[in-house]
């Protein structure tokens, strides 16, 4: 473990936050690993000229920050307590106006808010009511009522519709190199159900939850009511990063890792075939559970082969890896439709699971659903979706290229919704969200996703789910013109203070 830690202190500003500051950006920016063990107070304060009672302090503040955790007769260790969650924040952290546009998002996110006509919604990741398969759906559903009558409204075994299950275990095989049988699937209403019923079957109050940083809100909320301990590990442009996560692996005794290894939100980065390997070889050495959200892998715009699902390369002998997968963004998201598939070892407490949260999910949409996916209607249906989302992400990486300030540089992702998009570093993602907001464009801010301290409000989400193609360019040139604005108003700022 590491015992060096880089602090130079200067005349500007109380000694003991000048040390929390730079081991606070040493920790954010992965130069301090979680498990590394902070300097001891004496030897410290030796070091660095100061009295022991500054470095005690300077402790003090980053424990109180969640950043570090103090093991009685052994030391002080990067790690904290881990216990995130991006919703609730320090008082430090966010003044009310920010904690205010958190609570504004999350509600305009799950349609609580309304949005008006004339806005251009980068912000929502759900596609509009015209991408709909609604035709041969309806035509699915008349089918199940004329062949199975007051069946279809019974209550359906706990696990779900058997030819459906059987339906997917030949999807999964044919196109995701999954081997699983129908005793190992679960239907479930949605991802965010699957998520929830892995954390039931899985987690007790104070077990210790690894996610990739930045994440999903949704999970987060749904390990923080287990009473999880949560701990981010940075992302890369190929997934997580693996030094990082084994020191965590190592520190935190995790439970469970939750990733979504295509097309992540709100990084849109997939992972390469390395890291997935890895990612199986180290839930096998350290025995956690790896729940895959499989988001978006369908949507993807290559024609070169993608990486298998983590899931493909699970351990027959020994299962590791939760496979969770929803049809409701991809299909219509108000079907609430989707399946896991498990380890054999936990199946019973996943099955019991679901019976405690809703007993079985609906056997008329089950049904439907079977059907449509045997009439051979959903491979046409993605084939559709990917070539309209891929003119979209075209038309978005032409915008970017002519519209936005010359220091924003980004490749556009090679599939999904969505688009992590780098800022200028002197404007921040909240100021470009109320600003954008007042003229008709809404984003994302990039600390929504955080799942610990690390800072993400130099970037901001684009999603293109319910922006027609047309819009899209008056919708950058916007956005463009609004943070240009900033960048001036902050350059103004500055030349005057000094004369003030």
């Amino acid at each position: 473990m590491k015992h060096i830690v880089s602090v130079q202190l200067t005349k500007n500003g109380p000694k003991y936050l000048q040390i929390t500051e730079q081991i606070t950006r040493q920790i954010n920016e992965a130069v301090l690993l979680p498990g590394d063990k902070l300097p001891p107070i004496r030897k410290f304060a030796e070091q660095l000229g100061v009295n022991s009672a500054t470095i005690v302090k300077a402790y003090e503040t980053l424990q109180n920050r969640d950043l570090v955790l103090k093991i009685q007769g052994s030391g002080v260790y990067v790690g904290g307590s881990g216990n995130h969650d991006t919703n609730t924040h320090h008082d430090d952290d966010l003044n009310d106006d920010e904690l205010y546009l958190d609570d504004e998002i999350d509600l305009m996110q799950h349609g609580s808010i309304k949005i008006g006509k004339a806005a251009i919604n980068f912000a929502t990741s759900t596609p509009t009511s015209d991408m709909f398969p609604v035709a041969p759906f309806k035509k699915a559903i008349n089918e199940v009522l004329d062949r199975d009558g007051g069946k279809v409204f019974e209550y359906n075994e706990s696990n779900g519709y058997l030819p459906l299950r059987r339906s997917i275990c030949t999807l999964l095989r044919d196109s995701y190199t999954i081997e699983t049988s129908v005793e190992r699937l679960q239907i479930i209403s949605g991802a965010q159900q699957g998520i929830d019923i892995a954390a039931k079957a899985l987690l007790t109050p104070g077990d210790s939850v690894l996610v990739e940083d930045p994440t999903y809100t949704g999970a987060l909320a749904v390990f923080k009511s287990r009473g999880a301990r949560i701990a981010g590990v940075p992302m890369l442009s190929d997934g997580i990063d693996l030094v990082y996560l084994e020191k965590s692996i190592q520190f935190y005794r995790p439970r469970v890792l939750y990733v979504m290894s295509d097309f992540q939100n709100p990084t849109t980065y997939s992972y390469s075939e390395e890291k997935r390997k890895a990612l199986i070889t180290l839930a096998q050495k350290y025995t956690f559970y790896i729940i895959e959200d499989d988001y978006l892998s369908d949507l993807s715009f290559s024609n070169a082969d993608r990486p298998k699902p983590l899931k493909a390369y699970d351990n027959p002998l020994n299962q590791r890896v939760i496979y969770i997968k929803s049809f409701s963004k991809l299909l219509m998201p108000g079907l609430r439709i989707g399946f896991l598939t498990a380890p054999k070892r936990i199946c019973r407490d996943i099955l019991q699971a679901k019976h405690l949260t809703d007993i079985a999910s609906s056997g008329l949409i089950q049904r439907a659903f079977d059907d449509y996916l045997r009439s051979g209607v959903w491979k046409k249906h993605i084939q559709q979706m990917c070539s309209r989302y891929e003119k979209r992400h075209t038309t978005l990486a032409a915008s970017i290229r002519t519209r936005m300030p010359g220091s924003i540089q980004e490749s556009i992702p090679e599939g999904g919704f969505s688009l992590w998009l780098p800022l200028p570093s002197d404007v921040s993602a909240a100021q470009v969200y109320k600003a954008a907001a007042k003229r008709g464009i809404l984003c994302t801010p990039g600390n929504v996703f955080r799942a610990g301290k690390r800072d993400f409000d130099d970037h901001i989400r684009l999603s293109i789910a319910a922006v027609d193609e047309t819009l899209i360019d008056k919708g950058i040139q916007i956005l463009s013109e609004v943070i240009e604005e900033l960048q001036d108003h902050t350059g103004m700022e500055e030349f005057i203070s000094p004369l003030m």
